[in-house]
């Protein structure tokens, strides 16, 4: 069985760089796959390659979903693990782009497949997007955090490096130590979303990764579009935050301990019941 399938053959590529954002364990907010799809479609990406569906995904976890019309059944729309391809013209480098669900199954295969994609189609490097949730108020900017494989060397130089870290990772994480045992340099990037929202989508944080891959990639993007996105969703957590005065402490607390320096002992609340209420509020909204 073919693990991945050709679409197309792509455009001569210049020196392209691989964008990695994948749905799923590390995705918190939704800000990786949404600032992937932002800019696949701003810089009009072509599909290349699609990894074998019935290979990676268990479709009891991701089901497909079906369009019924006038009694009939008319398709069923398929998740899928895409490359696509970008031509990038105020760049120095084209881009590629693997975006879809992390895997649910046959993780060394897709390491493995995906590494060998890269060296196929002349990648130089790659840059993964993720997102975690962290203890972090949503009325401060959102940070973001690096690390590098061992063969990387000054990869987005200006964002601060994970001091430390020892815990579950996503697919992307291997395929950064699949990267290095080519001799590919690879980075990823991770923003950190608000706890006590990070179960829904999360403009703020798409904005900030589409931003700071502008400033890595040497581009100028229109980011429009996420700056409404994002003006809007605060507008609705703050109305929300508003309406409970635990709420409020929750996040006032939050903000003390962003803004103090040196002062990572704070007690500071879960947030657990204020995830519960904003959620609540942003589904009714």
């Amino acid at each position: 069985m073919e693990r991945v399938h050709w679409i197309a053959q792509p455009a001569a590529l210049r020196d392209p760089v691989l964008i990695v954002a994948l749905e799923g364990f590390v995705d918190a907010g939704s800000v990786a796959s949404s600032a992937a799809m932002f800019l696949r479609h701003r810089w009009k990406s072509e599909p290349v390659a699609r990894f074998d569906r019935d290979t990676f995904l268990d479709f009891r976890a991701r089901r497909p979903s079906a369009v019924i019309d006038g009694g009939r059944l008319r398709r069923l729309d398929w998740p899928d693990l895409e490359l696509l391809a970008a031509q990038v013209p105020e760049a120095s480098q084209d881009v590629l782009f693997l975006i879809g669900p992390e895997p649910d199954m046959r993780w060394h295969t897709f390491v493995e497949e995906g590494a060998d994609l890269a060296q196929r189609l002349g990648v130089t490097h790659m840059i993964g997007l993720g997102a975690y949730p962290a203890a972090a108020p949503h009325t401060r900017p959102t940070e973001v955090v690096a690390a590098e494989n061992a063969v990387a060397d000054g990869l987005a130089p200006d964002v601060p490096r994970v001091k430390g870290y020892t815990g579950p990772v996503g697919a992307d994480l291997a395929l950064h130590l699949a990267f290095a045992d080519r001799g590919l340099p690879s980075v990823g990037l991770w923003a950190e979303v608000p706890h006590y929202i990070a179960q829904n989508p999360y403009p703020p944080g798409s904005l900030a990764m589409v931003r700071l891959l502008a400033d890595v990639l040497g581009v100028t993007i229109d980011t429009t579009e996420l700056e409404s996105a994002a003006s809007l969703h605060r507008e609705q957590v703050d109305e929300a935050v508003a309406e409970s005065d635990e709420a409020a402490e929750v996040v006032q607390a939050l903000e003390e301990q962003a803004d103090a320096e040196d002062d990572e002992d704070e007690d500071v609340p879960s947030g657990d019941d204020l995830a519960q209420e904003i959620e609540r509020y942003l589904r009714d909204t």
